[in-house]
């Protein structure tokens, strides 16, 4: 922590301190309050990393920017480039140094990144693809809706689309992406967030009454920075990235398995073995 102070805020005072009495601050009458803390037993000092936030939706955004030159542009929208350490990836992924330097240490502590590559290179992508992949399994907030008025539904979610606030998820977006497999199950639209005020907003739109069948799900996206930033726009609809789809569709009972295999065959299977 001082190390990092000392880089980026040579001019500030920092300072650290833990439960158990430890304190230690750099600055102008702060190291008066210095103080050595209590000594652990071997067994208590060292503890299995933290990955709870490994897949933060930062990070998740990092990992579409750090893995975007091996993808197409119409698959992913990303910066393109090779960062050489935190500083240009957090850059690249505006993003604020600090977030892209504790990436950049939780992807080397978990030896995903390449000891001796001139730039940041993942490697071990099988296991990270295969964690990545894992949050598919997490319930999703999502509502059954309806059109209210009758007529062309493709134009009334082309208008929905367009609109900044939403974009094509799961088996819609595949298809939007050339990609698809699934047929027969209703488009899934990602928004931000799903709240009474939120889904007012779709002032054509109503939610479905029990045992009605839907015209559309609205699901809230489970990493909207990442979801958000990294959606394309094939023939004008906006839908969800390469990643992000075959992230999401794999736990879908209506043969996600399947389609996120075939999205793999195709598209994925050269970018996981590309760290190897």
């Amino acid at each position: 922590v001082m190390a990092f102070a000392q880089r980026y805020a040579p001019d500030a005072a920092a300072g650290v301190i833990d439960f158990e009495g430890f304190a230690l601050f750099r600055g102008p009458h702060l190291e008066e309050m210095n103080a050595p803390g209590r000594d652990l037993p071997a067994s208590m000092r060292k503890s299995a990393p933290d990955s709870g936030q490994f897949f933060s939706d930062l990070n998740q955004w990092m990992l579409k920017v750090l893995l975007a030159p091996e993808l197409p542009d119409e698959l992913l929208a990303s910066p393109r480039g090779q960062h050489r350490n935190a500083s240009q990836l957090a850059r690249a992924a505006n993003v604020s140094v600090m977030s892209a330097f504790r990436f950049v240490q939780q992807l080397e502590r978990e030896g995903y990144l390449h000891e001796s590559a001139p730039y940041l290179r993942l490697v071990r992508r099988e296991e990270l693809f295969s964690r990545w992949q894992a949050l598919s399994a997490r319930s999703p907030r999502e509502v059954p809706m309806r059109f209210l008025l009758p007529g062309d539904q493709q134009a009334q979610l082309h208008r929905m689309l367009g609109s900044g606030r939403a974009c094509l998820a799961l088996f819609a977006a595949a298809d939007a992406l050339r990609l698809g497999f699934v047929s027969g199950v209703p488009p899934y639209v990602y928004v931000h967030r799903i709240q009474p005020a939120n889904l007012a907003a779709w002032k054509n739109l109503r939610a479905c009454a029990p045992g009605e069948p839907p015209d559309l799900i609205v699901r809230q996206a489970p990493a909207p920075q990442s979801v958000f930033r990294g959606m394309v726009r094939p023939e004008g609809r906006a839908a969800c990235d390469v990643l992000q789809v075959w992230v999401d569709v794999a736990s879908h009972p209506s043969r996600g398995r399947e389609q996120a295999d075939m999205i793999r065959k195709h598209v994925l299977q050269r970018v996981i073995e590309g760290g190897r």
